[in-house]
């Protein structure tokens, strides 16, 4: 297809969450941006090659995903599974319950090299699909849509060997916990069931990651946007062996481990949740 008729099919395709380059020239982020009415509001432009850039940097260096398999949950227009592919990835997946996002990805597919497949179907399928584990899990961008995101996140781990990458939005509050939230089920950057849960921080995302069978956590990201204070988005890396940690502890030696309290913090803890303070 020429670039013109790309555009075409682009905007036909709208509206997009992520920027990701089909040819030359052309990329889904700069087009159709005047496409979207109702619950169809248009999504903001998102990156994600660059952020699978960083992560790369950070926990691999130069040998990047080295043939690794990269599983994508909830993976919108499958931009990451595009940039994993192309930072080493040798087999690639994305699935998502919403058919808008499918079709773009399938779209992309036809015009970006790499091993990468995708389907549409909901979390809770995964397990049945047989597909097998993969080296490292994204699961961004769902934690806060689903109605159970424990046992969301634990069929997440349990088809990941190595790495499992939790982004989510935060309701930040004194108790932690999770915090119960309604959303619309039809709007395309909504979960599908319009009842969900946002963690109150990363400790908790880190507390369920272990109890999934990843001990070995480090805070990756923690940004509240300016001029909000209830609202922040948070990254999680969670790790079945402390060694895949080894280069990222060089790069970032501000992300600390995840300790777990010694007995009598648990105890104040505790003491203080009754007391309510």
């Amino acid at each position: 297809m020429d670039a013109a008729a790309l555009r075409e099919e682009i905007e036909r395709l709208g509206p997009w969450h992520h920027a990701v380059e089909v040819a030359a020239g052309v990329t889904t982020g700069t087009v159709g941006r005047s496409k979207g009415s109702g619950d169809r509001q248009m999504p903001a432009v998102y990156l994600p090659e660059r952020m699978i850039h960083l992560l790369v940097d950070n926990l691999y260096g130069e040998a990047g995903f080295a043939g690794r398999s990269f599983l994508d949950c909830a993976c919108n227009a499958g931009g990451h599974v595009f940039a994993a592919t192309k930072f080493g990835a040798g087999r690639g997946f994305g699935f998502d319950a919403r058919q808008h996002w499918i079709d773009q990805a399938l779209f992309l597919k036809r015009h970006l090299p790499g091993d990468t497949a995708f389907d549409r179907f909901d979390l809770d399928a995964l397990p049945a699909k047989g597909l097998g584990q993969f080296d490292v899990t994204l699961f961004s961008g769902i934690f806060y849509h689903l109605p159970d995101p424990i046992s969301g996140l634990k069929i997440a781990a349990d088809q990941t060997r190595e790495l499992l990458i939790v982004n989510t939005s935060v309701l930040p509050r004194a108790e932690k916990g999770l915090a119960l939230s309604q959303e619309s089920a039809s709007h395309l950057l909504s979960g599908i069931a319009g009842l969900a849960w946002l963690p109150s921080g990363p400790d908790v995302v880190q507390d369920i990651l272990a109890w999934c069978g990843f001990p070995h956590s480090r805070v990756d990201m923690d940004w509240r946007p300016p001029g909000q204070s209830r609202w922040r988005r948070i990254q999680v890396l969670g790790a079945r062996d402390p060694a895949l940690f080894e280069h990222y502890d060089r790069r970032r030696p501000d992300a600390s481990a995840r300790r777990a309290p010694a007995p009598w913090r648990r105890a104040l803890r505790r003491l203080l949740n009754r007391l309510d303070v």
